[in-house]
């Protein structure tokens, strides 16, 4: 014994209500799904019947109540071309043609141009227009600017549309590859890159001084006493003005500072950073510290 066919799962058609705009797409998809089940939707009968079962509400239900009624007076199913032919008749657009040629007018790439291409041959083929030169026309209009720039860039303009399609899709393809490229790039930049660690250095830990904790050798100064020093400049060893307590300890009270002489400069930042990574010892972290200078802009 045969077994029996299996109905292949997959989107099933758009239940269709009538809407004359919906016509072709809803015939398409009716087209499409007992072209794949076949083996199932193997007789005109059953290809009509499934196309019934799906036409309901608005325009579409009383036609398909009559279109059954008058198989079932005939007392057979007719051909299924035909009940096509017939459906499409019935609900075709007034001016499908001039409807379709209002949508290419309007029609934009918003997306990629191998999708904005498969809109345009559906509508290019309703509008039954078939000079290039017109066609074309339309393509370039919703075409997206760069693109259509880069085609008149090239040594040979194309000028028929099968040309324009394939030039279209191309180098739209190769911008977006070589974009996706880039940005893999970009972000790989700083993904793989250690941070750096310098060996047996450590950053000087800044503590501040605790005001209470300022002896001298004539007492413990109050609060009160602490502030008069600093208000008046004194120093908190011997309570004398033009020195500091520390000076007491380095033996520079007695110094006087030369005339003129100016305070050691304090280098900028990035070269004291390239500095301390020149004073490393040759290796991977030396190289790695002058990439992320350059990186740095330092």
């Amino acid at each position: 014994m045969a077994a029996r066919p299996t109905e292949l799962k997959m989107a099933a058609p758009t239940v269709f209500d009538g809407n004359r705009s919906q016509t072709n797409q809803f015939i398409s998809e009716i087209v499409l799904y007992l072209g794949v089940n076949d083996d199932v939707y193997n007789s005109d009968k059953k290809k009509i019947g499934f196309v019934l079962s799906y036409m309901k509400g608005g325009t579409a239900g009383p036609w398909k109540e009559t279109k059954l009624n008058s198989l079932i007076d005939a007392g057979q199913w007719g051909n299924f071309a035909n009940f096509l032919r017939e459906l499409k008749t019935a609900f075709a657009p007034a001016d499908e043609a001039g409807d379709a040629r209002s949508k290419m007018k309007h029609l934009k790439q918003t997306g990629t141009a191998d999708e904005y291409i498969s809109e345009f041959r559906i509508l290019a083929s309703r509008s039954k227009i078939t000079e290039d030169t017109s066609l074309v026309e339309y393509f370039m209009e919703g075409l997206n600017p760069k693109l259509v720039e880069k085609i008149f860039g090239l040594e040979d303009l194309p000028t028929t549309i099968d040309d324009w399609y394939k030039y279209a899709a191309r180098l739209d393809n190769q911008w977006r590859r070589a974009k996706a490229i880039m940005a893999r790039n970009q972000g790989n930049g700083n993904k793989d890159r250690k941070p750096i660690r310098f060996k047996n250095y450590a950053a000087p830990r800044y503590v501040a001084p605790d005001p209470n904790a300022m002896d001298t050798s004539m007492g413990r100064l109050t609060q009160e006493e602490r502030n008069e020093h600093m208000k008046k400049g004194l120093c908190f060893e011997c309570h004398k003005i033009g020195h500091r307590a520390i000076d007491h300890k380095t033996g520079t009270v007695n110094q006087k500072p030369r005339p003129n002489q100016e305070k050691p400069k304090m280098l900028p930042f990035g070269a004291r950073l390239r500095a301390m990574i020149d004073a490393q010892p040759e290796g991977e972290e030396k190289e790695e510290g002058h990439r992320m200078l350059e990186d740095e802009g330092f």
